[in-house]
């Protein structure tokens, strides 16, 4: 099976959501947008559904868990939220991705589940650092939603924050909370 080709499937997959949101999701038009027969999708998929489960994981690994552990490879726990903290806003933060993943998971039980997981996934690593970082002396639970509900929020304004403005923000907060 060539990867690289599997790769492209689920890299448009993430560029059409982004885009257009999962209603313009078909197989026809990722067909036409790679130039690529339906043979070569159902080389990779068994079907649509066994695409978006594979474009759910690819999203789920590629935008959360190599961003966490990309960001706790060294360096101490405000460090590693820092790096962590750049690297979604560096990645994430004027796509509309997750905005178009977050509203399909409103209507779609797989979408729901796997934005379940993620939000557990990236507030829980939050949590863990801010709990390295602030001790005793703050609620590292309500810090690390905080955080999450700032990164969520930002990219629902019109027009969404930019980068600039998002790191102004995220370092205020850490001044604010004085570590």
């Amino acid at each position: 099976m060539n990867s690289k080709t599997k790769l492209s499937w689920l890299k448009e997959g993430c560029a059409v959501l982004a885009e257009a949101g999962p209603d313009e999701l078909t197989i026809d038009g990722l067909c036409r947008r790679l130039k690529l027969t339906k043979g070569s999708f159902y080389h990779h998929f068994k079907n649509r559904k066994d695409y978006i489960h594979a474009l759910l994981q690819f999203w789920e690994e590629n935008m959360t868990l190599k961003l966490i552990d990309l960001s706790q490879r060294e360096g101490s726990a405000r460090e590693q939220l820092d790096r962590l903290t750049e690297l979604v806003i560096n990645l994430l933060a004027e796509s509309s991705l997750e905005v178009n993943i977050r509203a399909w998971a409103s209507h779609d039980e797989l979408v729901y589940s796997y934005q379940q997981r993620v939000d557990i996934e990236r507030r829980n690593s939050v949590k863990v650092l801010c709990d390295n970082i602030y001790k005793e002396n703050i609620d590292s639970d309500l810090v690390a939603k905080i955080y999450y509900t700032l990164f969520i929020g930002s990219q629902h304004l019109f027009p969404p924050l930019n980068k600039k403005e998002l790191t102004l923000i995220y370092k205020n907060i850490t001044h604010i909370l004085g570590n």
